[in-house]
């Protein structure tokens, strides 16, 4: 029970003490959570050791390491709300003290129950009034104890908390916090970045533990924020779509014989997606230096990943695919960026190349979806944010390399990107396989042309199949319209060699790495050992 003198004379400073102490912590638990996937799970994936006792212990690693982020997600709810606790009780006690004061100066006594009495009789009806005043503030502080404690009770661990169980305890955390999602800067990545520089380590894990899903796609914060955000985002939808595919199979099973189409769609549908989250999760387990830089299980799914920390890295390269690319793929899209990566760390120190699979837009689904540039109208604003964002958690006074890469409709994205106001924010663009970027020269992408670069294979027939819906039309000459895409020598970008890739999908071959090899020394500025066909050097 609060009373007035419990909490007026309360020592809330060792609350204080309490609180850093569960941030420290959820970040000790983080640290060991990254440790056991970078460290441990990775490597032991990554080594030549094969076979069911190889895969029992690859479990059993990510296991432990996931009950380890769980433990880390449930301390940061539990420091939220024991941060909540001492800000709200002591506002209540100094609205109890300055009350006090303001009594005695009155003449009023006050006795350690909160009773107050009058210096002259006649002052009752003031003294009933000073005493209401003083019993809000305690009831105040009663009411978040109270909340506060069960909130507490309901955080007490148990071996068997999963992601479901954070989940509901992150919703209500926050609710009980008060914390509010519009305090994140959406849309302005150097916004993001001072908003995040200014918090402390308690504000920082509160808003961790309350938007795991909302920090991890906020771009301009450090990639390293933004992994372990979203690996919980990953982790709870995980946990939310197992429970909704349970509860669909249950009522597909009830019908019986009158079960429906609509029931077994759905059933179909969450399979699907908890398929694409396993390729995700398969891709993540693969190496210990992938960082989850976005991630959106919605519709066909969305993700966003690393190789290699571009916050600290001299060149990154960050590569959009084309149609079909969504979640389900995403583990054919990083091997390319994983040749990528490897072909342009040997032409230079290691550690100092970064690249980035972008798939963070809903791409066409087919070549007859492609044919429209909706899709690219839709990723441009996202994409151009992303880039900035790359280059806020960088520090753009770095001056550090970014190169910007589209395969096929991607780069019908990178297109409309490099047209809106704020641009690529690249210092070179490579597209491959490219049916057009709705410019008829190199030039008009806000790029020096010397810094935008073409391949394509002889036979992709890619190229001339979508030039009629992406390569605007010049005069080529006797009143007859040629379509101009970025591999004509018109175009006035540089083209470099394919030789050995064939068709619309072998430009990162590391069989016949022609093309690949080329790219890699783009990514690192060493443009001189870059094979043209034509073009100026930078």
């Amino acid at each position: 029970m609060v009373t007035v003198s419990g909490l007026r004379d309360a020592a809330l400073g060792g609350l204080d003490r309490v609180v850093a102490e569960w941030a420290e912590l959820a970040a000790g638990l983080d640290a060991l959570a990254g440790r056991a996937t970078t460290g441990v799970a990775g490597p032991l994936r990554a080594s030549q050791w094969t076979g069911a006792d190889a895969d029992a212990a690859a479990r059993a690693v990510a296991e432990r390491g996931e009950r380890v982020a769980v433990a880390a997600q449930e301390a940061r709810c539990v420091l939220t709300v024991l941060d909540t606790a001492a800000e709200r009780l002591r506002a209540a006690q100094r609205d109890l003290r300055v009350g006090l004061t303001e009594a005695a100066s009155g003449g009023f006594t006050t006795s350690e129950d909160g009773r107050v009495a009058p210096a002259d009789p006649g002052q009752g009806a003031d003294a009933a009034a000073v005493e209401r005043r003083l019993a809000e503030p305690v009831r105040r502080a009663a009411e978040i104890d109270d909340r506060c404690a069960r909130a507490l009770a309901r955080l007490y661990p148990t071996p068997a908390a999963d992601w479901a169980d954070t989940a509901a305890d992150r919703v209500a955390v926050t609710a009980l916090a008060g914390l509010r999602p519009g305090a994140v800067p959406k849309g302005d990545p150097a916004a993001a970045a001072r908003w995040w520089a200014g918090l402390s380590m308690t504000d920082r894990a509160r808003y961790q533990a309350a938007y795991p899903a909302l920090l991890g796609a906020t771009d301009g914060l450090p990639t390293e924020v933004r992994d372990r955000a979203n690996r919980v985002a990953l982790a709870e939808a995980k946990a939310a779509l197992t429970a909704e595919l349970a509860t669909a199979r249950a009522e597909r099973d009830a019908a019986g014989r009158v079960d429906d189409a609509r029931r077994r769609f759905r059933v179909t549908e969450l399979k699907g997606r908890l398929a694409a989250i396993g390729s995700l999760e398969a891709v993540l387990g693969s190496a210990a230096d992938l960082f989850l830089m976005g991630f959106d299980a919605r519709d066909d799914g969305r993700a966003i990943v690393a190789i290699g920390n571009p916050d600290r890295a001299a060149h990154t390269a960050v590569y959009v695919p084309g149609t079909g690319a969504r979640l389900a793929h995403i583990g054919s899209d990083v091997a390319r960026m994983r040749g990528l990566w490897q072909a342009a760390g040997r032409l230079t120190d290691p550690g100092e190349v970064s690249a980035i699979t972008w798939v963070g837009y809903d791409a066409p689904d087919t070549l007859v979806h492609a044919m429209t540039t909706s899709y690219a109208d839709t990723a441009a604003p996202a994409l151009a944010t992303f880039l900035r964002g790359v280059g806020v958690a960088q520090g753009i006074e770095t001056n550090r390399h970014l190169t910007v890469i589209g395969h096929s409709y991607g780069s019908v994205v990178l297109g409309q990107a490099a047209q809106r106001d704020e641009g690529l924010f690249a210092r070179d663009v490579i597209v491959v396989g490219s049916p057009g970027m709705h410019v008829t020269r190199a030039a008009d992408l806000d790029l020096d042309p010397r810094h935008v670069w073409v391949g394509a294979a002889h036979d992709d027939m890619v190229v001339a199949l979508g030039s009629g819906a992406h390569a605007p039309a010049v005069d080529g000459g006797s009143g007859r319209p040629r379509r101009v895409t970025p591999d004509d020598a018109g175009f006035g970008a540089n083209r470099f060699t394919t030789d050995g890739a064939e068709g619309h999908s072998e430009y990162w071959s590391t069989r016949r790495p022609t093309a690949l090899d080329n790219q890699a020394a783009i990514v690192v500025g060493n443009y001189a050992a870059v094979r043209l066909l034509w073009g100026v050097r930078p």
